[in-house]
């Protein structure tokens, strides 16, 4: 007997004061916030729970999530550009805008090569800083964002955001159809991108770190 399909998850994201939540929605009758290894938030909840009943909970738990969050990014990782160690002199905003120079050329570059052959290019492209994604695209008006942040890693993560936000101009989720042009366009998206997901995001480094408090990194937390 033949298994049945597995169906694309649709990632589903909420800002909630400045805060990036990724909801997972699952077969579930409460809510239950996480905080992983890395400082990512995420957050089950029912299929049919409204997104204001999401937002209630992180706000009634941001100190929580705060703490942990903190926790996770005390340990600073030593600056690099395109995977390559960089002098321990740059840091704070001189790394910001070396990365935000960098990030702009190869960007440029990259968008050359790639728009022509998928077959669209973003209305507007704009860098900025994530705490936890690498990439966001609008198919409603053309815009996409990238992570500050890919300046750190090695070039070809750099691609695979760029192909990828490229494509959902066309396909809005992660659908047979999306990924069918994703094999077409870069055969290897799939290993790059599972090991994009093993990477943790630098912080914008503008000011130092303040100190983390004791806390265990990694929690979840039951809604009431």
């Amino acid at each position: 007997m033949n298994a049945r399909p597995r169906r694309a998850r649709v990632r589903e994201w909420l800002e909630v004061d400045g805060l990036e939540v990724e909801l997972r929605r699952k077969a579930m009758t409460s809510l239950r916030l996480h905080v992983d290894p890395y400082g990512r938030v995420w957050l089950s909840l029912p299929h049919r729970s409204p997104r204001s009943q999401a937002v209630a909970m992180v706000r009634r738990h941001r100190a929580w999530v705060d703490g942990r969050v903190a926790a996770a990014q005390a340990a600073p990782e030593p600056p690099r550009l395109w995977g390559d160690l960089l002098p321990d002199a740059v840091g704070g905003p001189a790394l910001e805008r070396l990365y935000r120079r960098e990030l702009e050329r190869a960007t440029s570059e990259l968008l050359a090569r790639w728009a022509p052959r998928v077959g669209r290019g973003p209305s507007r492209l704009t860098l900025r800083w994530m705490t936890t994604r690498w990439g966001s695209c609008s198919s409603r008006n053309g815009r996409i964002s990238l992570n500050l942040a890919l300046a750190a890693l090695p070039a070809a993560f750099l691609e695979q955001v760029l192909v990828h936000e490229l494509v959902h101009l066309l396909e809005p989720n992660h659908g047979p159809r999306f990924q069918a042009r994703m094999e077409a366009l870069l055969p290897d998206w799939r290993s790059r991108r599972a090991a994009l997901r093993r990477l943790k995001p630098v912080r914008r480094p503008l000011a130092p770190a303040a100190p983390a408090p004791a806390l265990p990194v990694q929690g979840t937390i039951f809604d009431q």
